[in-house]
């Protein structure tokens, strides 16, 4: 019998682990780059191939702000609705502040509407609406490509037909992104949201795990 606590903590443990696996990437990737610097010789103004970043040569490889819009290709409601349908019309807005290269923080608005299982063949569609803010950590694979990471909570609402049901939910993400352009971007990756209504009889569980692309820029 599914024990919805029991995949809620492994949910819980699985993000903090990709949130540490991360911090660590990030931290030796730091390390190894001062120790570089602290053992390289200078080179003359005409042989200097040093990593160009967002400021000419000097300080940030990423966008310290970066705003987007994802749409949710793939969507697996985690209630009774009609799953693994691309979903265009679902969607993510989102913004983010990077303290440095390596994490910042992020806020969230999914829209999202599944068509419901109904007996009678009418399939009622389902609108749900998450505000979320996230601690996010990211590492740079290149000068045009980064990982990163990311978990949270949301305020989660849930509107079928006349009924309405709230709740707080668990966010987590990881995504990979490329620079397409200067300032633009496009990522593609994974987004859980995982709650409850409350614990009564007449309540349910809310969210959904996507698989979502989209553009953003960043500055």
């Amino acid at each position: 019998m599914f024990n919805y606590f029991k995949a809620k903590t492994v949910r819980i443990v699985f993000a903090a682990m990709c949130m540490m696996l991360a911090s660590v990437i990030c931290a030796v990737a730091q390390q190894n780059s001062n120790s570089t610097d602290s053992v390289s010789e200078p080179l003359s103004e005409e042989n200097d191939i040093s990593t160009p970043t967002v400021f000419g040569g000097v300080g940030r490889m990423l966008p310290t702000w970066q705003f987007g819009l994802d749409l949710i290709v793939l969507a697996n409601p985690h209630y009774s609705a009609y799953r693994n349908r691309p979903q265009l019309n679902n969607r993510v807005f989102w913004g983010e502040w990077l303290k440095s290269d390596f994490w910042g923080f992020k806020v969230m608005l999914s829209e999202q509407t599944f068509s419901m299982f109904d007996s009678s063949g009418t399939q009622p569609e389902s609108n749900s609406r998450h505000l979320g803010f996230l601690a996010k950590v990211q590492h740079p694979l290149s000068v045009d490509m980064k990982i990163s990471a990311g978990i949270g909570l949301a305020n989660t609402e849930f509107a079928l037909g006349n009924q309405h049901k709230y709740g707080s939910s668990l966010v987590s993400e990881f995504r990979i992104g490329i620079e397409l352009f200067p300032e633009i971007w496009t990522e593609g990756g994974f987004l859980t949201v995982d709650g409850s209504s409350g614990s009564g009889p007449d309540d349910q569980r809310l969210g959904s795990s996507s698989y979502l692309i989209g553009l953003s820029y960043g500055f």
